[in-house]
This record gives C-alpha cells, sequence and structure tokens, in this order.
C-alpha cells in the first residue's frame, strides 16, 4: 500500500488557485507515485520536476492575501517542492552524466525497484527540519543521507539480486554527482524564490549558525530590525476594536522611559525603550530528550547568536510555532520582562495578535486559557473571552507571551513541572478547532530543570551584554544626557569606566544603576582604576538608599540622614543574610518578615490607621523602593505572595561580608568597653555575630571572601594594632566556640532547621577564615587551639565537621584557606593555618605529619617536601584537602607514591574518557599495570588488559617522558617474549609490536623535556629495533625517527601529566618554571572532577582524551565522596 506522501499535501497547498498542480497533488494523496500513470523513474523524474517547478512559479501570489498561518504553511510546502525537485534533479543528471559510473542505460531496475527509489527522493522531511534543508552545511549532510539511501534500490541489494554491485569508488563518485547537482539546483531556485518571499531568507539566515555568529553589524535599537523584516512579509489587515485597544496599550511601551523610575539628577532624562532599547545576543537550542537547558555548561557548547530578531521572525514564521511553545530564559537582569514588551509592540504592527500575560498577575494553577483572559483583563480593565478575541483575530496569528514563569513557581511554590506541557496541549486543541497559536514563554535559567520540556521545543536563552553592547548603550545615554552632564560641569562616561566592573555593565538593567550612579557626581568617571569592588558596591548603595531617604524625609539633619541611610543598608542586610543562611539566591516575604522580626523589630513603620488598603509587611516595606532588587510576585486564594532576589548575586554577597564585618567591628569596640572597666563585665555576647555566621560558610562563593577581605582591610587600613586586637578577639572566639554560651542573645533567630553540631561547624570554619584574613602570615594551630600537644588530633575533629557540611561549602572553605604541616622531616614540627594564595602545592607540607613511625627513627623514603606540584593540579586538590582533615591514610598513601609523582606525572585522581566516551580509566593505574604486572601475560583476558593500557597510554601529539616509560616496559614485555613464546605470547607480542610502531608513526613531536634530554629515549628506540626488526624498516632508524620528531617541534606545553612536576632545589623554597605555567585549559570540553572536588580547569592528558565526569557532582551530602 502506498505511503500518503508529503509532498503530495504540498502540491494541493500550492495548487488551490492551478488546477494542474491541484490534480497531480490529489492523485499523488490518493494513488501514490504510480497514479501517475508514468511507465518508469526517467518519465516520473520528468513529471515531478515539471509539476514541482510549476507549483513554485508564482509563489509571492499564492501567499499574498491569505492569513498569517496560511502564509507559513504554504511558504514551508514550496520548501517540501523544492526539496523534491532538487532531488530528482539531482539524481537525473548524475545518471545522464557521461561517463557515470551509474548510468541511466546500465540500470536494470524492475518496474517496483523504480518506484522504491522515487520513493525516497520523494519522501525527504521538512516540517520539523527546516532548518537542516536551510543551513548548507547540514544540507550537504542531508544530500548525502538522501543519495546513500538510493543504495539498495540502484542496486538490487534491497531486492536480492544477484547482479554484480558497483565498487566502491565508483559508487562514492555518483555520490557525489548527485549530491553536487541536488545542491545546484536547490540553490538556484531558492535565490528566486528567496527575491519574492522574505521568509526564505529569513529561515536561511537563522539556519547558518557560522555565518550569523561571525556576522558583525551595528546593535538596532527598539527591535527594529524584527519590525523591518515582518513589514516586509505582508502589510497588516485593518484590525477591530479590540485588537486596536491591544496594539495601542503595547505601542505605548515604546515611548516609555527605559527604566521605570523618576529618580534622576537634575536635568537628565531616560531615553525611550524604542530609542535605546538593545536585543542581546542569545543562544538557540532545541530541547531533546536529556537536555539541561538550566546547565551552564550545556549552553557553553551552544553556538553564539548575533541575529537574535532574525531568529525570533524566524521561529514565529515557521510551522513549529503553533507545535510547541517557544521558551526564552536569562538571569535576573537579563531583559526578559522588557523583551516581552518589544515583542508585543512590534508583532502588533504586523500579522500577529500578540497577548501578553504577566503570570505574576494570574492565578498559578488555573488553565491556560483562564490565565490568558485574567492577564487580558489586567491590561485591558476589562473582561475578555479567549474564544471571543481569537475568533476576532482576521487572519492574524495569536501569539500568546507568558511572562515569569519562574516567579509563578517561586512565589507561590506550586509545583507546575508540566506547564511547558499544557501549554502544548493548549496548542493542539486550538490547532484542532482551527485556532492554530504561537505561545511564549519566559523564565530565569536557574528553574528551566522545574518543568519538562516537550520534545523539539526551541529555547533561546538571553546572553549577558558585550562590550560592543555596553559601548552602545553607554553612546545612546550620553546622547541623551551629554549636554546636561556638560552643564553641570560633568564629563560623559567612558565604556572603559563601565567595563571596568563587567559583573554589573553586561546586565542590562544594572548597567543603567551605572550610568545612573555616575550621572550624579561623576563618581564612575572620576575614579581610577584602584577603586575595589567593594567601595564600588558600597558608593552604589549609600546613593541609591539616601535618595530613598531623601524621598520620604527630605529635611533631616546630616547626622540624622546617616543615620538613616544606615538603617536602610542594614535592612537589605537582613534580606541577603535570609538567602545566605538558607543557601539560595532568593527569600520569600513570609521568611523575610520572618527575620526582620528577630534582627529588626523596627524595620516596618505601621500607620496607626492602614486605610482601606491594608498595611504594608515589613518585607515589602524593605525592598519595594529597591529596583535593584527583584520581586517575584504570584496571585494565590488569599494574597499576592512575593519572592525576591537580587539583580546580581554579588550585591547580596557584598551586603553578607558587610554585615559580618561590622558585627565583628561591634564585638572587638565591646570588648575593648569590657576591657576598660574598672568593676566586672558582663562576658562578651556574641549572640549577634554567632547568628549571622552560624548558618553557611562565608566561603560558599569567592565573591563574598573578596569582599570579607577588602571590608576588613579597609577596616584595618595597615594599623598593626588594630590588626592585632583582631586577631586576639578572634582566637578567643574560636576557642571558646566548642563550649555553651551563657546568654547568648539573638537565639530566636532560626532561618532554617539545623542540627547544633553543623552550626558550631559553620561558625569555627567562619572564624578560622576570618583568623586567615587579619592575619597575612597565617597562624599556627597551637595558638589558634590554645594547646602546645594534640593540636592536629582536635583539629583533624573539628575539619571533619566541616566536610559533613554541603559539599559547595567544603570545597569554598578548602578554596580560600590552607593548612601547611611545616617542617615535619625536622625537630620542630608545626602547622600553619594561612590563606589560600593559588601557588603551587608543596607534597610535604600536605602530608608531612605522616612522617613519623613507632620506632621514632627517621622514615626512609623519597623526602615530600622536595616535591611541588602545580596548583591547577587535580591531586593538589585532593592534597589540600587531606591535610586540611589531617588524613593520615592518604597521607600515608602519597608518601608511598611519591616516586610516581617524583618520576612520571603530578595526576593521581583523574579519571579519563576517550572522546567518544567509553569506560573512565587512570594513567597513573595502568603505567603501575604494565610496570608491576607480569610481561607475560598467561591468559588471554590478561593479554587484552595489557594491551588495552598501551594502547591508551601511546597516545597524543607530542612523545613526552611518560610515553618514553611506556615504550620502555613495552622494550622488556618484548625481551621476555622473544625466548620460548607460548602461542598466546606470540600473538600478544605480535600486537605489541604493531601497537608500539603505529604510535611511534602518530607522534608530531617530542615535549619539551624529552627534546632537552633525549638520551633515554634514543636508548629505547635502540633496544626495540633489536627487538623488533620491522621498527627501523617501517620507521627508519632510531636516529631517523628523533630527527623526525625533533623537526616537528617541541614549542607546546606538555599535553601529559609528564613533566609538570617541579623539583624543589636542595636547601631552597624556589622552584623551577613547568609546562603547566602556561595556564589552565580544558581538555577536549571535559571537565575535571575528583573525590577532592572541581579544581580548576586544565589541559587534559591526551588530545583524543579528556578528564571524566562521574556520576555525582558536589552539591549532595557527599556520600561516596572520600574526599
Amino acid at each position: 500500500m502506498a505511503r500518503r506522501l508529503r509532498y503530495a499535501d504540498a502540491l494541493r497547498l500550492l495548487g488551490r488557485d492551478d488546477s494542474a498542480v491541484l490534480d497531480v497533488g490529489e492523485k499523488l494523496a490518493d494513488g501514490g507515485l504510480a497514479a501517475l500513470g508514468v511507465p518508469d523513474l526517467f518519465g516520473l523524474r520528468a513529471e515531478m520536476v515539471r509539476i514541482g517547478r510549476r507549483a513554485l512559479t508564482g509563489l509571492r501570489e499564492k501567499i499574498t492575501g491569505v492569513s498569517r498561518m496560511d502564509r507559513t504553511e504554504r511558504v514551508a510546502a514550496a520548501l517540501e517542492v523544492l526539496v523534491v525537485v532538487s532531488a530528482f534533479e539531482g539524481l537525473g543528471r548524475a545518471l545522464e552524466d557521461a561517463g557515470a559510473p551509474l548510468s541511466a542505460d546500465g540500470l536494470r531496475l524492475t518496474t517496483a525497484e523504480q518506484w522504491e527509489l522515487a520513493d525516497e527522493l520523494a519522501h525527504p522531511d521538512t516540517r520539523d527540519g527546516i532548518s537542516a534543508w536551510l543551513d548548507p552545511e547540514s544540507r550537504a549532510v542531508e544530500w548525502m543521507t538522501l543519495a546513500g539511501n538510493l543504495y539498495p534500490a540502484l542496486t538490487g541489494s534491497g531486492q536480492g539480486r544477484s547482479e554484480p554491485r558497483p565498487d566502491e569508488e565508483a559508487w562514492e563518485r555518483f555520490e557525489s554527482a548527485c549530491t553536487r547537482h541536488a545542491e545546484r539546483h536547490f540553490t538556484e531556485l531558492f535565490r528566486q524564490l528567496a527575491a519574492d518571499v522574505p521568509e526564505f531568507g529569513v529561515w536561511a539566515a537563522m539556519a547558518e549558525h557560522a555565518a550569523t555568529r561571525d556576522r558583525v553589524a551595528e546593535v538596532q535599537t527598539g527591535l527594529g530590525g524584527l519590525r523591518d523584516t515582518l513589514a516586509a512579509m505582508e502589510p497588516r489587515a485593518a484590525a477591530d476594536r479590540r485588537r486596536a485597544e491591544l496594539a495601542a496599550v503595547y505601542r505605548a511601551a515604546l515611548d516609555r522611559p527605559l527604566l521605570r523610575t523618576a529618580d534622576l539628577p537634575d536635568g537628565l532624562r531616560l531615553p525611550t525603550l524604542e530609542s535605546s532599547y538593545l536585543a542581546p545576543a542569545g543562544r538557540l537550542q532545541v530541547v531533546t530528550t536529556g537536555s539541561a537547558p538550566s546547565s551552564e555548561s550545556a549552553w557553553a557548547r551552544v553556538p553564539l547568536r548575533e541575529d537574535l530578531q532574525t531568529v525570533l521572525a524566524g521561529l514565529l514564521t515557521q510551522p513549529g510555532a503553533v507545535l510547541r511553545p517557544i521558551v526564552i530564559l536569562g538571569h535576573p537582569g537579563a531583559g526578559k520582562s522588557v523583551l516581552t514588551e518589544m515583542l508585543a509592540a512590534r508583532l502588533s504592527a504586523a500579522d500577529f495578535l500578540p497577548l501578553r500575560v504577566e503570570l505574576r498577575a494570574v492565578r498559578p494553577n488555573a488553565p491556560i486559557h483562564a490565565q490568558i483572559e485574567e492577564g487580558l483583563a489586567a491590561t485591558l480593565h476589562t473582561s475578555v473571552e479567549w474564544r471571543d478575541l481569537a475568533d476576532a483575530a482576521e487572519g492574524a496569528l495569536p501569539v500568546v507571551i507568558l511572562d515569569g514563569f519562574d516567579e509563578l513557581l517561586q512565589a507561590t511554590g506550586v509545583n507546575r513541572s508540566d506547564y511547558l506541557e499544557q501549554v502544548q496541549e493548549f496548542q493542539d486543541r486550538q490547532r484542532t478547532i482551527g485556532n492554530p497559536v504561537a505561545v511564549i514563554v519566559t523564565s530565569r535559567t536557574v528553574v528551566a530543570d522545574r518543568a519538562r520540556f516537550p520534545a523539539l521545543t526551541p529555547v533561546l536563552r538571553l546572553e549577558p551584554f558585550d562590550d560592543r553592547r555596553v559601548a552602545r548603550m553607554v553612546g545612546i545615554w550620553n546622547g541623551a544626557n551629554g549636554a546636561a552632564l556638560r552643564a553641570r560641569g560633568l564629563v560623559p562616561l567612558s565604556p572603559e569606566a563601565v567595563l571596568r566592573f563587567r559583573e554589573l555593565a553586561e546586565q542590562p538593567l544594572l548597567l543603567l544603576m551605572l550610568l545612573v550612579y555616575d550621572s550624579a557626581d561623576n563618581a564612575l568617571a572620576r575614579s581610577e582604576a584602584g577603586l575595589s569592588r567593594s567601595a564600588l558596591y558600597e558608593q552604589l548603595l549609600t546613593m541609591f538608599a539616601e535618595r530613598e531617604v531623601r524621598k520620604h524625609h527630605a529635611y533631616l539633619a546630616p547626622a540624622e540622614l546617616e543615620r538613616a541611610v544606615e538603617d536602610e543598608l542594614h535592612r537589605l542586610e537582613v534580606v541577603a543574610l535570609a538567602m545566605f543562611a538558607r543557601l539560595r539566591q532568593y527569600v520569600t516575604a513570609a521568611e523575610l518578615d520572618q527575620d526582620l522580626a528577630v534582627l529588626m523589630p523596627d524595620a516596618g513603620v505601621r500607620p496607626a490607621d492602614p486605610g482601606l488598603h491594608g498595611a504594608l509587611s515589613d518585607a515589602h516595606q524593605v525592598l519595594g523602593r529597591f529596583f535593584f532588587v527583584h520581586e517575584s510576585q504570584a496571585r494565590t486564594d488569599a494574597h499576592n505572595a512575593s519572592v525576591y532576589e537580587f539583580l546580581h548575586a554579588t550585591f547580596g554577597e557584598y551586603l553578607v561580608a558587610r554585615a559580618v564585618t561590622a558585627e565583628l567591628a561591634e564585638l572587638l569596640e565591646a570588648r575593648r568597653f569590657a576591657a576598660r572597666r574598672h568593676r566586672g563585665a558582663p562576658p562578651l555576647d556574641d549572640g549577634l555575630f554567632y547568628a549571622l555566621t552560624s548558618f553557611a560558610l562565608l566561603a560558599g562563593t569567592r565573591p563574598m571572601v573578596e569582599f570579607t577581605q577588602e571590608m576588613l582591610d579597609r577596616r584595618i587600613a595597615g594599623d598593626d594594632a588594630e590588626r592585632a586586637a583582631y586577631r586576639e578577639l578572634l582566637v578567643e572566639l574560636f576557642r571558646e566556640a566548642p563550649y555553651p554560651a551563657a546568654g547568648r542573645s539573638y537565639t530566636a533567630y532560626q532561618p532554617r532547621r539545623m542540627p547544633v553540631t553543623e552550626r558550631q561547624a559553620s561558625y569555627t570554619a567562619n572564624l578560622a577564615l576570618l583568623v586567615t584574613r587579619v592575619c597575612p602570615e597565617g597562624i599556627e594551630l597551637s595558638e589558634l587551639l590554645g594547646t602546645d600537644r594534640g593540636w592536629l588530633y582536635e583539629w583533624g575533629g573539628l575539619a571533619s565537621q566541616w566536610r559533613r557540611l554541603p559539599n559547595s561549602q567544603w570545597h569554598g572553605q578548602v578554596d580560600a584557606i590552607r593548612l601547611r604541616h611545616l617542617d615535619f622531616d625536622g625537630p620542630a614540627p608545626r602547622s600553619v593555618l594561612t590563606r589560600e594564595d593559588h601557588g603551587p602545592v608543596n607534597v610535604g607540607e600536605c602530608v608531612g605529619f605522616e612522617l613519623v613511625s613507632e620506632s621514632r627513627e627517621p622514615i626512609s623514603v623519597r623526602n615530600p617536601y622536595g616535591v611541588v606540584l602545580p596548583y591547577q593540579s587535580l591531586t593538589s586538590t585532593l592534597l589540600r584537602s587531606s591535610a586540611m582533615r589531617v588524613q593520615g591514610s592518604v597521607g600515608r598513601m602519597v608518601i608511598v607514591l611519591l616516586p610516581y609523582l617524583a618520576h612520571v606525572g603530578d595526576e593521581l585522581a583523574t579519571w579519563l574518557a576517550g572522546p567518544h566516551g567509553g569506560q573512565p580509566w587512570s594513567e597513573a593505574h595502568d603505567i603501575l599495570e604494565l610496570r608491576l604486572g607480569p610481561p607475560r601475560p598467561a591468559t588471554e583476558n590478561e593479554a587484552r588488559r595489557r594491551l588495552r593500557c598501551y594502547r591508551r597510554l601511546l597516545t597524543g601529539a607530542r612523545l613526552d617522558g611518560s610515553h618514553v616509560l611506556v615504550l620502555r616496559q613495552a622494550v622488556e614485555d618484548l625481551s621476555q617474549l622473544s625466548d620460548g613464546e607460548s602461542e598466546q605470547g606470540g600473538s600478544y607480542g605480535d600486537t605489541l609490536r604493531r601497537t608500539v610502531r603505529f604510535a611511534l608513526s602518530q607522534f608530531e613531536g617530542l615535549s619539551p623535556e624529552v627534546a632537552a634530554a633525549p638520551g633515554a629515549l634514543e636508548r629505547v628506540l635502540h633496544r626495540l629495533t633489536r627487538e623488533d626488526p620491522k621498527t627501523e624498516a617501517g620507521l627508519g632508524s632510531p636516529q631517523e625517527v628523533l630527527d623526525r620528531l625533533r623537526a616537528s617541534g617541541s614549542s607546546d606545553p606538555a599535553q601529559g601529566w609528564a613533566g609538570r612536576v617541579r623539583l624543589r632545589a636542595e636547601g631552597s623554597d624556589q622552584v623551577g618554571p613547568s609546562p603547566a605555567d602556561a595556564g589552565p585549559a580544558t581538555g577536549a570540553g571535559g571537565a575535571v572532577m575528583s573525590s577532592a572536588g572541581p579544581a580548576p580547569a586544565q589541559q587534559g592528558p591526551r588530545p583524543e582524551t579528556h578528564p571524566f565526569d562521574p556520576p555525582y557532582g558536589h552539591s549532595g551530602s557527599g556520600a561516596g565522596v572520600p574526599g
């Protein structure tokens, strides 16, 4: 039974005004290819090409004056016809070519075989693969695939015929000719059609990743490119009253200021959205099974798209727009909501019916159509029925924009993991009843994993501003306000001044905040490069807090104003601490009210008579006036629920560090006051400090550590006496930490339920971090713990408590401080806690405490203090972790393996995987297996294991020291096998010889250390030629092999673990240069992970391998993770 051809559907769509085309489409639909009455393949080819070209003639007229969806379907049908015509043309021309390996005359196809071949040509699928036929690179693959599918029909292999088949070379020539001719015909026809049909150009530009990625053009404002693209497709038909009202509301957004605030210095103005909105770059991917739209690493592999407006136009004009939702992701402040406003404004001027719905204003559990109605009622201030609006679309395609899916989730806590699936079901029902609808959903990237994505959902992630967009926005701002700034004696801001604080400048909303901040007194323009991040954040927050205070209290005296501003900042600190203590970057209004009641009982001012509108909660009073705090809001049955977060995480991190260092300073003053009392003073109450620092670690994020360091340095200001006072206070708090504190205040502060032991661990970990921040030289454990005996044991127990904290907290602590075990090879051992300086890691400083024995005699091993590893080494991360915990078992194992670290490589802990997956493996394991195992394998399994080790180890571009070691082992194996080999041994020996010869032929050069001292390699090559004469016959003499490898160069950094260990010179702390100093890189896109936690990305050991990601991460409990 002939299958229903989509080509037939395309002909029927395009033949509504052409009876000949329509007739062929009907015949194909009813009876398949045989219904055309053409006797053979070649006649059929001519008929298919003829009728296809006729269907494409006058295409512009065929798509004019129809609805938006009809136009989209007809353009897609034209592409379907274009592909089929090109496929038949390609086959025909290839068969007609002179000297073709498969000529028309030479084919002896049965009728059934001819129909089978035609069926393949007429069946390319374009509905969900439009981009595959429009991107030249993807299209080449499609042609090759289609040509390959013809092989059974052309050769008769599918029919069991016994005729001789064409040889492989002949078939490849035919395949190439078929592909070349099909592509030529496609390109010619496509260019003709694109001149009349703008959609073709838009779809092609959207599909050509390489071209659009490299295209650099002036960044347009106000989505002008989208407006122009859609206007070229079809003039908009007249709209009814309701649509006209909506269009007017949406277009009004173009004239509103870029920022919803009137709080600007005198004389300045905010440019309008139309004149200043800049579309960000983005990354587009189609979600498939196993996709992770919330994963940063997954997005990093997706090409960057500069042409966001083209992408949006392409998505909305393709048939898939009504089949599944389009999802737009972005971080807070990335401009998702403003983009939806701009889309609504621009689409309303084209043949679309945009319907923008703020999900924060609708019931979270309502059906999709009800949410649309509620959102439109809020916009138009009257009730609107979805069905009435859809029926009145007058051929325009409704585009429902559901803005803020993340707010719906966070603010209400409801589980809407099926929300996108419900959106797709809504689209399916509407399409069934003849009202197709496109839907766009926006959300923050981090909550994308809380929703199930329908298969083939297009997901567009908005990217931060690049330097070009930052400069363009600064130029727009200066164009609007340059004269006013100069009139006040100020200068326009330069892009370079803003880009010094890139983490803020790359987010559109925060970039505006910087521009507003500088417009007051040129604070950024005047500041030198030495302005620290903490100083900038302090000035920014202080300025906005002062403006808020002045708006409500205009006539405060200077001292009162200063106090009021500090109170505002303190309120913001409570918000940041609420998030910090809960280990997340948001807090609900209810949670914040709970915290404020304990930490700032007077945070809100409640009127005696709140009136009809009711009183605001403390949370809303604190945060309702700061635009750098984002509020997610959603309706519930009883009230509006709110969730707050900072537009950039560093605001919260700065405020936490500010609160902690300020309270530490208060404690120091209280301690001094108590010391000045002549009569007895009460015990020092660290209640508030304990409350702030016992729920999470400051080391949880690097910016928090950096902010803490900067603020402590500013408070100490180089005063040695002040530094000593801080040191004494922190040491005192650390020593008293294990014991109950009588009368400790703020015990009611309970942001989350935690065991006492975990709170104690967090508190002591933060104290240890703070001690290292005020003691640049470090502090000995004996002093910190207040004991000269057993300090390692006591510290080990404490560090073990830290390790039971969440993984991210523990690894942050290891990356912030380092415990150095010094001079354990001498008479006066000591352990010093210091800041982590990211310098080389001395192995002895990590494991020296294990240089002891029951006999008290010195351990006769290589001195671990003589081996130094690069900081980026994964093994060094493991060692720093075990040093912090004083792990004797790890220390002793490392001491036993010191020869490996000293002579072979600095990695013991990395799992490797091949470029295409496969079983993870360890380089250290394989080298030890070869060196210590029997050279004559006794069984077939043992032989396979050894050969597998050799093949994995003898890879790489540059032959390095570890390769020399493996080659030497191969020579020893072969020497053992040369006399009296068993049958198994002979097979193993032959395979090993071939493996070695192949490896030597593949190396492209020598690593620097081997090139500098090639003697060992030369000796191995001489021994190898004696054991395997074929080596010299195939590769040349040892000298010739060496000369070839030398000629290839040795300037590249070492790609293996070998040669990266740096041995300390006797009596010196200096280390020599290492290839590892060239800087970290990621090997083959892999991430390094180990039980010690995430190490900085570094170059993989072999170009053919990359570090293997184990199935566990670093955010869990640490079960099964020994580090």
